[in-house]
């Protein structure tokens, strides 16, 4: 019996050594390729701190003395390899090939310059930061329009008008009431309207009347129908109404008349223009005044004629970017909107270092900026006190009402309650320590708007609550204060779950403030904030002048307007879209059949290879030179910005080759000629085979077939980041790769992420980018719904993040 134990006990423990052999074996087996990926990293790391390190850093930190740029980007391993064999080490590039260049390349790669290392070594965070300027101003403006009420936009294209018989605009001298489209009318020495004469009524004639009742009679009868006719000697008009600005800056109002008039706009009492009383032949008026992008302002027109041989009178303004115009029947409505009130102050611009706006750094002139515009809003309140009050300057209750404005004043600016302590500091010792009323408000209102409560956002506080929430929405899809539905929202505790905060959002992209900030995204996406003063060569190009290049800006701007109004909103119509926006003007320069004084429309043009933004002329023409193409410019803007790669600024500033210089050379020659050397090609290898697809547009964004009587070459190709080399000819074929890649569609969403939130999208994670693509795609790439998701995510992460430092 022992035995058989003892022999029992031998084969189990045989069996034992054996099954931990095998398991030894093939644990052995399984390690041996990460083993051997474990000895070529120390390989490449080993070849790395002898031959890079010196120039590039210990860390591909760089160094002042060699190379001051870090070693990060967005290349896959194989352009890094194949980067390194052909420059590197640049005094020998022989020196580090084949194998060996893998391994460095390998190590590189995952030490430090891939995103995934990027991430792990320098990890992004929420920045605590103030508000931008575009924020400021926003903000500012909505917190005083908070008291005042904001209007509506009737969007329906023009102005009241009331057509008057006599010079004074009295109502029973009204004569004909419509809307007006635009304030465009040469009368001359006739009436402003044909009015039919009233109906004659069949009388019989009395041979026995009294001859005298007959003329009284016929007296009466006359007067009825001169009342009733506009007298060419004497007549008045007021148009009244609302005008939208579509971007931020300075307008320029210019009124044309040759009798008197006067103009208003954002301030029902004092005109920005008066010309009511003639001063010699002089007949057209010039003012300036700051307005707010995507907001409508209060307009009004009082023209009058007397005795004046004729009557004329025209409307126009001078926009951001754009030529002299009569003001279009868009950008006018019937609605009558309150004023508003427009910092103008001016701010050092933002820091864009990182491709987008934000608050990341204060300094003196920031400060300074900031105290003036308190000092100059605080001015305003005092001057509008009773009616931001709602009060009036007799009334026993006054000082009450005022205290209470200051409250109100300081919670929408705070976008939080007051605490007990926060209401004596900025409330009561300012009333309690003031003689007068107008003092202790100017001296709340500069308090509050120099308090970080105010200039500094959310995140950052260690708490994140409802309010925070609702602020959190408003500077992301707005640049601006809560409203009252959020500040409600917030007050009730309704903005908790994600159903409650993705509601909220939902409602506010419809707002025009969101349309005007994405709009405002659009343009910097575009690139076309860097495109002055755009002029071609005369000769070439004639007639292209001033006139042109707004109007090719309007229309870009009408077709993404026609994108983002529409209920798909779908990103790819930016990139497939083959109608094009044109009016009288443009039409005979790019092929349309319109007349002279057609107004914009959307036409497509058939034998072009036409397709969105990447053949629209207005991109076209400021992606060029004054007399031909620039595959260059056209391929930086397709990498950065619709593909969203990383390009480092040139080693050093090559001027273009003079096509005079080289006649025989078309540009595409001409352009691999100026960038064959290696050291250019690391970066132009991509840049140019995306240019290249775009050379059947000239210097102007017409199509062509041939350059110098040459057939057009507009091949290229792209290797994406994952390795994958794509090759497409023209226009269309690159349009339809970019509109299905996930490359533009990923760069597209977090440029948006970071225009809006003002923070780095993988601060809220770092599978942030990869939820909100997914979101992206599965709403056929409706770009409101993006935006829901942006500031939805970003909220519930935010206040998650915060919850932890807290906690901490």
């Amino acid at each position: 019996m022992m035995h058989l134990i003892q022999h029992s006990a031998c084969r189990v423990f045989t069996t034992r050594v054996r099954l931990i052999c095998v398991l030894a074996c093939s644990l052995t087996a399984a390690l041996a390729p990460f083993s051997a990926a474990r000895a070529e990293e120390k390989i490449g790391e080993k070849i790395y701190q002898q031959k890079c390190a010196l120039c590039h850093g210990v860390n591909g930190e760089g160094n002042d003395d060699h190379y001051g740029s870090p070693l990060i980007g967005d290349r896959s391993l194989q352009e890094l390899t194949e980067l390194i064999v052909d420059t590197m080490p640049e005094e020998d590039p022989d020196e580090c090939v084949g194998e060996e260049a893998e391994q460095v390349a390998r190590y590189v790669y995952d030490a430090f310059y891939s995103e995934i290392a990027q991430a792990r070594n320098r990890p992004a965070e929420i920045e605590f930061s103030r508000l931008t300027v575009r924020q400021y101003e926003h903000a500012v403006s909505d917190l005083l329009g908070s008291f005042t009420g904001s209007g509506n936009w009737a969007d329906n294209e023009g102005l009241k008008a009331e057509y008057f018989r006599t010079r004074r605009f009295r109502g029973n001298e009204r004569l004909v009431e419509r809307v007006d489209p635009q304030i465009d009318f040469d009368f001359g020495e006739g009436v402003p309207i044909e009015l039919p004469a009233p109906e004659e009524e069949a009388q019989e004639a009395d041979a026995s009347a009294d001859k005298e009742k007959q003329d009284e009679e016929a007296k009466k009868k006359k007067d009825e129908e001169d009342k009733s006719r506009f007298n060419p000697e004497e007549f008045s008009i007021r148009w009244q109404g609302s005008v939208m600005a579509p971007e931020t800056g300075d307008y320029e109002f210019i009124l044309e008349v040759g009798n008197g008039a006067r103009l208003w706009v954002n301030d029902g009492n004092t005109p920005l223009i008066d010309a009511w009383v003639k001063s010699g032949d002089h007949s057209e008026y010039r003012e300036t005044i700051r307005l707010l992008g995507g907001r409508p302002y209060f307009i009004r027109v009082d023209f009058f004629k007397f005795k004046d041989k004729s009557a004329s009178i025209r409307l126009k303004w001078k926009p951001p970017h754009h030529a002299e115009e009569v003001i279009p029947a868009r950008y006018l409505a019937t609605s009558r909107m309150p004023e508003q009130f427009v910092i103008t102050t001016p701010f050092p611009p933002d820091d864009r270092s990182t491709g987008f706006e934000r608050g990341s750094s204060i300094s003196k002139q920031w400060q300074q900026a900031t105290t003036y515009a308190a000092i100059e809003t605080a001015g305003y309140v005092a001057a509008h006190i009773d009616q931001l009050a709602k009060t009036k300057s007799d009334a026993e209750d006054r000082g009450e009402k005022i205290r209470n404005f200051c409250r109100q004043f300081a919670e929408r600016a705070f976008r939080r309650p007051l605490s007990d302590e926060q209401k004596a500091l900025y409330i009561d010792r300012q009333f309690d320590d003031s003689e007068h009323l107008e003092t202790a408000v100017r001296r709340t209102v500069m308090l509050v708007l120099k308090s970080p409560r105010f200039l500094y956002r959310e995140a950052g506080f260690g708490q994140f609550d409802d309010y925070d929430v609702a602020a959190w929405l408003a500077f992301t899809l707005w640049d601006s204060l809560p409203d009252q539905q959020l500040r409600e929202a917030a007050a009730k505790g309704q903005l908790r779950t994600r159903d409650q905060i993705a509601g909220q959002a939902r409602r506010m992209v419809n707002d025009l403030r969101t349309q005007a900030k994405m709009r405002e995204f659009l343009h910097q996406w575009l690139q076309i904030d860097r495109f002055h003063d755009i002029a071609k060569d005369p000769e070439k190009y004639p007639g292209f002048d001033e006139r042109i290049v707004s109007d090719l800006r309007t229309s870009l701007d009408l077709f993404l307007d026609d994108i983002l109004e529409s209920k798909s909103a779908d990103f790819r119509r930016t990139l497939l879209e083959e109608s094009i926006y044109l009016n009288g003007r443009l039409a005979p320069l790019y092929g349309a059949d319109l007349p002279d004084d057609a107004d914009f429309q959307k036409v497509v043009l058939d034998t072009q290879d036409r397709a969105g933004i990447l053949s629209h002329p207005y991109l076209m023409t400021g992606f060029a030179y004054d007399s031909t193409s620039s595959p260059i410019h056209r391929g930086v803007f397709l990498s950065r910005s619709v593909l969203g790669r990383f390009l480092k600024p040139p080693p050093e500033a090559v001027p273009p080759l003079a096509p005079e210089l080289h006649a025989e050379l078309t540009t595409r020659e001409r352009v691999a000629l100026q960038t064959s050397p290696k050291v250019c090609q690391t970066c132009h290898v991509m840049i140019n085979e995306l240019g290249f697809s775009l050379e059947h547009f000239d210097a102007i964004g017409r199509y062509r077939e041939q350059e110098k009587d040459r057939p057009i070459d507009a091949s290229g190709s792209y290797l994406s980041r994952s390795g994958e080399r794509v090759e497409f000819t023209g226009t269309r074929e690159l349009a339809e790769f970019l509109a299905d890649h996930n490359e533009p569609q990923r760069a597209f969403a977090e440029q948006l992420f970071q225009y809006t939130v003002k923070q780095p999208v993988r601060a809220f994670g770092d599978d942030r980018l990869d939820h909100l693509h997914e979101a992206f795609r599965e709403s056929d790439f409706n770009i409101h719904r993006l935006l829901v998701e942006i500031a939805t995510q970003s909220a519930m992460k935010a206040r998650e993040l915060e919850q932890k430092v807290a906690d901490n």
